[in-house]
């Protein structure tokens, strides 16, 4: 009897001790006292550390990882998802101005390795329709403007084909908004092997199927060729779109 009742005094008089082992936060800023998940050491899952700064959300290896908000001491904050200790992916940073807790600037959208990306993760996707689709590539050439520019070529144009006949380049024969507006649209079909078509004073988001037309040479059937681009964020695109013929 006196032995379990020796036993289960040193049980209950350790708890404190383990309740006070401590579990370490990576960021200095943060490092004071945490509460929350933790494994060798470490923070991890859930849990709020208070420093110089203060962090609540998740963490993983004493580094706020996932989603979580982090506010500084003059009142700016991040609330989104981390990446070992660094803004990464979707968040809302909050910046309020020194001395002016009144005034604050809000940013909204996506971040990578702690660097404003933009508002959308990704700015300017594209995709074939149909099977003659060589490649498709594209970026943005400036902030300035709004305008998009497309350049198609058959990846075989401008040389002779297995009958002896030079295969004419695919033209943009129609556009199809499913999304934003151009007010002007400009064509330049003067070049060897690429025809240029830009669209002028462009209202982003910009969505819209592209189809171009490759006319074919006898016995060569023509075809019809489509694309899907969707451009969210404002600026002058470049797209190259390569057609097999």
């Amino acid at each position: 009897m006196k032995k379990s009742l020796l036993l289960l005094f040193i049980f209950f008089s350790s708890i404190p001790d383990l309740l006070s082992q401590s579990c370490s936060v990576g960021v200095d800023s943060l490092k004071g006292q945490y509460t929350g998940g933790c494994k060798n050491g470490k923070a991890n899952g859930f849990g709020t550390a208070t420093g110089v700064d203060s962090y609540t959300g998740n963490f993983r290896n004493g580094y706020p990882d996932g989603e979580g908000k982090y506010t500084w001491k003059n009142g700016t904050w991040y609330n989104g998802n981390w990446k070992a200790g660094l803004f990464d992916g979707n968040g809302t940073f909050n910046k309020v101005e020194a001395n002016r807790p009144d005034s604050a600037t809000l940013i909204t959208g996506f971040w990578k390795d702690g660097k404003y990306v933009g508002k959308y993760q990704k700015p300017l996707s594209f995709s074939s329709l149909t099977s003659g689709i060589n490649d498709i590539s594209g970026r943005k050439l400036r902030d300035s403007k709004a305008e998009i520019t497309i350049g198609v070529k058959s990846t075989t144009a401008g040389g002779a084909s297995l009958y002896k006949n030079v295969l004419p380049k695919p033209k943009l024969v129609s556009v199809e908004l499913i999304q934003g507006l151009y007010q002007q649209r400009a064509d330049n079909e003067s070049a060897a092997l690429t025809n240029i078509y830009t669209f002028r004073n462009v209202t982003f988001p910009f969505q819209a199927i592209l189809s171009f037309e490759t006319t074919g040479t006898n016995p060569l059937p023509s075809a019809v060729e489509k694309i899907k681009v969707e451009i969210t964020e404002s600026g002058s695109w470049y797209i190259q779109v390569n057609i097999d013929n």
